[in-house]
């Protein structure tokens, strides 16, 4: 996993460590049709804003590329500078310290961590509506169901395993049955028999064709063993939602559009990312956006419009990693996510 040095749970931040950290860093898919979406730029000309990736420039940002590349944060009134993220750059912090007005993040767990310790930050849109994280096994591992774990060997980032332990949990697996394996960010450990399972996204054309060449494999998703998680989720903080609102709105209009034509022109889209990004090789980038389109949609997205959260699947997400002790209190869903932008965007009922 490309991100498999990004905590999935940001490590525990003071107000001191936040003044530091405020210095760091500067609709039809078919046809490709698409409305205008967002409010007319303010006459004074642009707004200049910064986004902070969670984790390194590639094609499962292709939408924010595409958006830039075609004119559509320009025509909403935004120069949109996107900066990367990777192993050693906390996103979350850096909003939060206002290094930054927003950022995204590869798994909102982050946000309803940093929240539950004080940190003022609120999503305000998704552009998954389910995280492709799974628990990978080869087929003659004899594996059917999250029970079967028992007696197996898993290799894990050390980041995920939160998640394990959430697996572990809801499907009462004995751990002293289980032997957990902390690896790197390749699949490796299961091709080569280290491991049973491994854990990746599954949208990682990389990793998958990896996994591939070593014969049939079957996956659980994590969102399906119900251990449910949005991805690539925008947030910022209290100030700016209250101050900044506008330019939130505008942002997410034209991101919208950026993600619908990225995901009706993929071809196109990736070359928006080649041009932003570096060490990336085409064809495998190519074929993860074409994995990832359809994470972007489901039935709440088609009723509310893109980049809806559910409140529900927040509340549930708070509770599960309370009693797990992840967290050091409950957080209720409107205290860490708002649908408010989305909704004043009014982006496409997709």
């Amino acid at each position: 996993m490309r991100r498999d040095a990004e905590s999935l749970f940001t490590r525990h931040v003071s107000r001191r460590d936040l003044l530091k950290g405020g210095a760091a860093l500067g609709v039809g898919l078919a046809s490709g049709q698409l409305p205008a979406l967002m409010p007319a730029a303010r006459a004074q000309g642009t707004t200049g804003l910064s986004e902070q990736l969670g984790w390194l420039a590639n094609a499962q940002m292709a939408g924010d590329f595409t958006a830039i590349g075609k004119g559509y944060f320009k025509e909403a009134g935004i120069d949109l500078k996107i900066q990367p993220g990777g192993p050693n750059i906390d996103a979350v912090q850096i909003v939060a310290g206002g290094g930054v007005p927003f950022g995204n993040v590869s798994s909102v767990a982050v946000l309803v961590n940093a929240r539950s310790r004080g940190l003022p930050v609120k999503a305000f849109g998704t552009v998954l509506q389910r995280h492709p994280f799974a628990f990978i096994f080869l087929t003659k591992s004899g594996i059917h169901t999250p029970k079967d774990f028992e007696g197996k060997t898993i290799g894990i980032q050390a980041t995920a395993r939160p998640l394990l332990e959430g697996v572990i949990a809801k499907y009462n697996i004995d751990r002293d049955k289980l032997k957990v394996l902390l690896i790197g960010g390749d699949t490796r450990p299961l091709v080569t028999g280290q491991v049973d399972v491994i854990t990746a996204w599954i949208i990682d054309a990389p990793q998958i064709e990896a996994i591939r060449q070593a014969g049939s494999y079957s996956y659980f998703k994590l969102w399906d063993l119900g251990i449910r998680l949005y991805a690539y989720t925008y947030f910022t903080t209290d100030r700016v939602l209250s101050e900044r609102k506008e330019q939130l709105v505008r942002f997410l209009a034209a991101s919208a559009r950026g993600w619908m034509y990225a995901a009706a022109h993929p071809d196109e889209a990736v070359d928006y990312v080649m041009r932003s990004a570096s060490g990336l090789n085409r064809p495998l980038e190519l074929q993860t956006w074409k994995n990832e389109i359809p994470y972007m949609t489901s039935p709440a997205t088609k009723q509310h419009g893109w980049g809806y959260m559910d409140p529900n699947v927040w509340t549930a997400i708070s509770d599960t990693y309370y009693g797990l002790k992840q967290i050091p209190r409950a957080v209720p869903a409107s205290e860490v996510m708002t649908n408010e932008i989305v909704e004043m965007a009014k982006t496409p009922k997709v």
